[in-house]
């Protein structure tokens, strides 16, 4: 699909001009703040982009269940599985979840309220909750 990779995130003004969506999947959802000094200059200049960020379950930099205030603000967030705790706090325009494939027996376990899948769907877009 000649979808470009990088290496390194160029500067904020490069990036605004040569890409139309940056895909945020830095950190897993196990990920706990603060960001180590590696990533620090990364993480500034994504929360500087013009263009819209999709975060893929959580947005790096925030923590799974308390979020991130001063964190990544994206505009879609693709959950996986089920919506983490701090997806109460995303305020972006889109929220979409995968997660088709979980068996009933689990969702009753852990208690998940999840929504229905149209069709033969394996992603829905959740309402925006404020």
């Amino acid at each position: 699909m000649d979808i470009p990779f990088l290496s390194f995130l160029p500067e904020v003004r490069l990036v605004d001009d040569s890409y139309n969506l940056i895909v945020d999947a830095l950190f897993g959802f196990s990920f706990k703040p603060p960001v180590r000094a590696e990533f620090e200059d990364c993480m500034k200049k994504l929360k500087s982009l013009s263009i819209p960020v999709c975060s893929v379950d959580v947005p790096s930099g925030w923590d799974v269940e308390q979020g991130n205030e001063s964190g990544i603000k994206p505009e879609f967030l693709i959950s996986l599985t089920a919506p983490k705790l701090c997806a109460q706090l995303f305020r972006g325009k889109h929220h979409w979840l995968g997660g088709r494939f979980v068996p009933p027996s689990l969702a009753t376990k852990y208690e998940l309220n999840l929504p229905s899948y149209p069709g033969t769907e394996c992603c829905v877009k959740l309402p925006l909750v404020f």
